[in-house]
């Protein structure tokens, strides 16, 4: 388990208590703390800067020329790079600063005009999963000149490395870890972060049968709904916290549902409802020898007793697994359906096992997930939505139980 330690200090107020004392408490009382990594140590000097006049190199058609301000004046850079515009703000790195890889910048003559410096790209930052497209990582609009590139973007932060025993499922979460710390440094405080869904308070505008759950294995099962959505990149800030927690930032859509993981324990999954071959989702057991596509494009064949999540009896996630190539979130998505459930840790386990699916969500369920995490959690992802894809949210969610098997 890794866990940020910016991210772990917005929810608990340690009261100044450095990383490595809150490592060596984790330690003595069983959650061993194998390394503590700074993912970004060899950045300094890095700057934010404004691109003021951008043209042609005069005597290389393959180069531009930009004039870029930061907070300590004007200055020239070479770039090769096809995705910039005037008025774009970037990470710029002056003569002295230091890339990820050590690379100490200075001055350097292309052609008759001296770039001072360089632009950044996220590999230069030493985060190349955080690039949203090829060239230049762009900051947002809003980002301050005269912020300090490094403390305002989270690349200062450092990163522990958790041995999480297979009792404390508890544990596989900033929110779970910070109890923990709470509990081992009582003087300190944790931050209510109790907060309502704010979303439309009316009946969905589409069809959809009730939810039906076929098999014990799942003892609740939950569904939100999001319209309007416009896909693409989550916050700058949000992809570099995935990054450094291990996980490669993918849309708005899915990074919002693996922050809520990391954040709270409970596994969520967008589905296209486009997509779904039903307006209905049904949880039973596979058929022996019954076939599916995962998202990552592997053809696994399953066994009686592994869950399924089904529409119209199409197979379209392993329960707790991963979910289905046939009905993913892509660039056309608009409608999405968000699940939260709650599934047998030993069925999740098993079937993870055996097809060799080591997923982050995977991982949570196999060791216990506390069922009142379900709807919070739901909520909570249904916000983002509506923050980060301009999202129309729906507070009424489809909704189903397991002791219905028993009336």
């Amino acid at each position: 388990m890794l866990l940020s330690w910016h991210w772990l200090n917005e929810y608990i107020d340690l009261k100044g208590r450095t990383i490595e004392s809150v490592a060596e408490k984790l330690t003595m009382t069983g959650c061993e703390v194998e390394s503590i990594e700074t993912p970004c140590e060899l950045l300094a000097g890095i700057m934010i800067a404004r691109i003021e006049k951008l043209y042609p190199h005069p005597e290389a058609d393959t180069l531009k020329v930009a004039e870029v301000k930061s907070s300590d004046g004007t200055h020239t850079c070479i770039t090769a790079a096809p995705n910039l515009c005037v008025g774009d703000l970037v990470s710029y790195a002056p003569p002295g600063a230091r890339l990820a890889d050590g690379t100490v910048m200075g001055k350097k003559d292309f052609l008759g005009i001296a770039s001072e410096g360089m632009l950044l790209s996220a590999e230069e930052l030493g985060l190349p999963d955080i690039a949203d497209e090829f060239g230049i990582l762009k900051l947002p609009e809003d980002t301050p000149l005269d912020a300090e590139f490094m403390v305002h973007f989270g690349l200062d932060d450092h990163v522990m490395e958790i041995s999480i025993t297979p009792n404390r499922g508890d544990l596989l979460s900033v929110l779970g870890l910070a109890r923990e710390v709470h509990a081992l440094f009582p003087d300190s405080s944790l931050v209510d972060i109790s907060e309502g869904l704010a979303g439309v308070d009316e009946n969905w505008p589409y069809e959809f049968q009730d939810i039906k759950i076929l098999d014990q294995g799942c003892t609740f099962y939950s569904l939100g709904l999001a319209e309007n959505i416009r896909i693409g990149p989550s916050p700058l800030r949000e992809r570099i916290r995935l990054a450094m927690m291990g996980m490669r930032p993918i849309s708005n859509v899915v990074d919002a549902t693996n922050l809520i993981m990391l954040l709270t324990g409970q596994p969520l999954h967008a589905f296209d409802l486009e997509l779904l071959p039903q307006r209905s989702i049904e949880v039973r057991s596979a058929l022996e020898s019954e076939a599916f596509i995962t998202l990552d494009d592997k053809e696994h064949v399953l066994r009686e007793g592994d869950l399924l999540i089904t529409s119209g009896n199409v197979p379209v996630g392993i329960a707790g697994v991963m979910g289905g190539q046939n009905s993913e979130i892509h660039n056309e998505t608009h409608k999405v359906v968000i699940e939260s459930a709650h599934f047998s840790a030993p069925r999740v386990s098993q079937t993870s096992r055996r097809l060799g699916i080591n997923s982050e969500a995977a991982y949570r369920f196999a060791r216990g997930v506390d069922p009142e995490k379900v709807i919070p959690s739901l909520n909570y992802a249904l916000m983002l939505l509506g923050k980060w894809c301009g999202a129309r949210v729906y507070s009424q969610k489809k909704i189903a139980s397991s002791h219905i098997l028993e009336n």
